[in-house]
């Protein structure tokens, strides 16, 4: 009954659902603002009001094949005497009431991207982050650095605040229901962050889409970019080029599609800028990338785009590549996003 008053109070509208609704009668007589519904009124609600956002708290497979059909998150209530095993596994684990009502206030709290960029026609970036911790405040700096030990050391402290954080980013952006493959770069070493490679799948099922297999091949390790200290070598995609290739499981599925690349850090956009470049010769309608923190660096440098000419076979490692274009893009960094870092904070330690 507080869990119920608590999301009504904080202005959230709450519907139960039910394929009996005789057997809701007790619970209509305790809360008259709350609605009653079967399955099907929900899913043509859900329908209906494409500008407002759902979540289902369910355990069953049915709760799990309607939040995948409609594109909205699934939370697990871990105190259901009846759970389904696809629904645990797709579903975001919510131990008792208290970090349900957290849970929803933390995706409330998402309103902004700190870092958006425009890159070309067909090419868009977000950064759901500032990753800089130095002249912040503590809440924010504990936040930041927070993410940087679970994405770098894999300290799981974090996790749950920032996968939440980043689903909420992805439920108020419409632009990322057009996806059609989800995937991620690969990292230096050859292997995938199995963090990001995790978020990656929540988004993918988030957005209802089964495409899972890796889209990049890393086919020899490459030293990592704060290792090096020149900056021309930092910047420019050659390293990239000479150690990645696009899988052959993907010939012939991404030409007219959608891509949304996940990484952990944007710092000058040579990574992206590299895929970016490899997917558009295979022939993608659009791309999107994301990273989950944004670094500003003193450079002067914000996104440094690369278009090259790539000639061979980009699904194996015998193409080469001409850079025929080069310019340093500034994108446009919000500070409410770390405004809602710090909130996030007041959240979980309040």
């Amino acid at each position: 009954e507080e869990l119920i008053r608590n999301l009504h109070e904080e202005g959230n509208k709450i519907i139960f659902m039910s394929h009996d609704l005789s057997k809701l009668s007790e619970i209509r007589e305790i809360f008259d603002y709350v609605e009653y519904k079967v399955r099907w009124q929900v899913r043509d609600e859900v329908k209906e009001n494409q500008d407002e956002h759902y979540l289902v708290v369910g355990a069953n497979t049915e709760d799990m094949h309607l939040a995948s059909s409609l594109k909205i998150a699934l939370l697990n209530p871990l105190w259901c005497d009846s759970k389904s095993d696809k629904a645990l596994y797709y579903g975001i684990h919510i131990p008792n009431t208290r970090s349900l009502l957290k849970v929803i206030q933390i995706i409330n709290n998402q309103k902004s991207w700190f870092y958006e960029l425009n890159v070309g026609e067909n090419a868009k970036v977000y950064s759901l982050t500032s990753a800089n911790s130095f002249n912040v405040g503590q809440s924010e700096k504990e936040m930041v650095e927070g993410f940087r030990s679970l994405l770098k050391k894999g300290n799981k402290k974090y996790f749950t605040v920032l996968q939440l954080h980043f689903l909420a980013s992805l439920i108020h952006n419409p632009v990322f229901k057009e996806v059609d493959i989800w995937t991620v770069m690969p990292s230096s070493n050859k292997d995938y962050n199995d963090d990001i490679w995790t978020l990656k799948e929540r988004a993918r099922f988030l957005m209802g889409k089964q495409k899972k297999d890796i889209m990049f091949i890393r086919n020899k390790p490459i030293e990592k970019s704060h290792h090096i200290n020149e900056l021309e070598k930092r910047l420019y995609c050659t390293r990239h080029f000479e150690s990645i290739n696009l899988s052959k499981e993907y010939k012939a599925k991404i030409k007219g599609k959608t891509i949304c690349v996940i990484d952990d850090y944007l710092n000058n956009g040579t990574s992206f800028e590299s895929l970016r470049n490899l997917l558009l010769k295979a022939g993608v309608k659009s791309i999107i990338f994301v990273s989950l923190g944004k670094f500003k660096r003193s450079s002067g440098i914000g996104y440094f785009q690369q278009d090259y000419k790539l000639d061979g076979d980009i699904f194996s490692a015998n193409y080469s590549y001409q850079l025929v274009n080069k310019q340093n893009l500034q994108g446009v960094y919000n500070d409410e996003a770390r405004k809602e870092i710090e909130q996030l904070y007041e959240i979980i330690h309040g």
